[in-house]
């Protein structure tokens, strides 16, 4: 008996519906309804170091940021679409997380040098910027394109 439940059980979840995709325009897509959204949760781990190369007059000079890192952890993130009050389209409503998160995060030391190999020393650093802590956010932005 149960054996013949469990074959029915997983013959029902193996069905689906088939259709063949129907191209919206952009009224028509504006007009489709879901739940509320995108729901964004991030939880960021990192441990690197970046370099970007600038090339003036045939000298190439590196911005080096070595010991980037640190924990970024964020709770909340909305992604929405709304309709403008002036009838001329729609917009990007992003949600401010709830909740943001940091530890040690950040770089530990920033130079500018022609070698990006080279190790930058607490003499030659222009600095580091480490953000520890919490923030509880609300609020909205809105993104569109302008006519």
């Amino acid at each position: 008996m149960h054996a013949v439940a469990l074959l029915l059980a997983l013959l029902c979840c193996t069905l689906r519906a088939v259709a063949a995709p129907e191209a919206l325009d952009d009224d028509a897509l504006a007009e489709v309804h879901g739940q509320d959204g995108v729901s964004l949760f991030l939880h960021l781990e990192l441990d690197t170091s970046l370099n970007l190369g600038f090339k003036v007059d045939g000298r190439t000079t590196f911005a080096v940021l070595q010991g980037v890192g640190g924990t970024a952890d964020l709770f909340g993130l909305t992604l929405d679409i709304g309709r403008r009050p002036d009838g001329l389209g729609t917009f990007i409503d992003v949600g401010l997380p709830a909740w943001v998160g940091f530890k040690d995060f950040g770089f530990r030391a920033l130079g500018a040098q022609a070698d990006p190999q080279t190790p930058i020393t607490p003499a030659t650093s222009y600095g580091q910027l480490l953000i520890n802590g919490t923030a509880n956010l609300t609020g909205h932005v809105y993104l569109w394109a302008a006519p």
